[in-house]
């Protein structure tokens, strides 16, 4: 959250602009309208397995998700999560569909994630030990006995692994459902 203000330097104070608190400069009149962030997440599939991550930070430190993170200024999304794949586990993706689109309003932020499903290209794993303390591919029941986050859960889900299987694909609804503070368009 910003204190000053990005363009002048001026300490930024409240006031309310269509019954929302907003930050504004006095000096320039600059408005800070909002604060997201946006994030991608994955999931890979090689040989009919689902990779996971095992966080090493918090929040959800030691549970199992999809790997992903957040979208750099300048590329764009599907960039961004084989990017964060490569840079977390060592392995090249190549992105297949969005899967689902997730989002978290907060008093201070908004969360936006943006979910893929990826297809395993090449490489070994190689972790990222700041970010991840294991990864590998898991079946959807060695899923089942894992601790996994909320969110990935949902995304797993979604996911084809079979190629026989019919894409579990249909009009999105808004919002469709809900799950630990996240609202889920599918």
């Amino acid at each position: 959250m910003f204190k000053f203000c990005p363009q002048c330097g001026t300490k930024l104070t409240s006031h309310t602009i269509n019954n929302i608190p907003r930050l504004v400069c006095p000096n320039c009149h600059y408005v800070h309208w909002s604060n997201e962030t946006i994030s991608t997440g994955g999931i890979v599939i090689k040989d009919h397995k689902i990779l996971l991550v095992q966080r090493a930070q918090h929040p959800g430190r030691g549970l199992w998700t999809n790997p992903g993170g957040f979208v750099e200024q300048t590329e764009d999304l599907g960039t961004s999560i084989a990017r964060e794949i490569k840079e977390e586990t060592g392995l090249v993706t190549k992105p297949r569909e969005i899967v689902l689109v997730a989002d978290k309003p907060g008093e201070r932020n908004h969360n936006i994630f943006v979910n893929f499903q990826l297809d395993y290209v090449s490489g070994d794993f190689h972790l990222q030990t700041s970010e991840l303390l294991n990864a590998g591919f898991f079946t959807r029941e060695e899923i089942k006995q894992m601790p996994v986050a909320k969110l990935t859960q949902e995304i797993i889900k979604l996911v084809i692994i079979d190629e026989k299987q019919k894409p579990n694909l249909g009009k999105i609804n808004v919002p469709s459902t809900e799950t630990n503070g996240f609202t889920l368009y599918r």
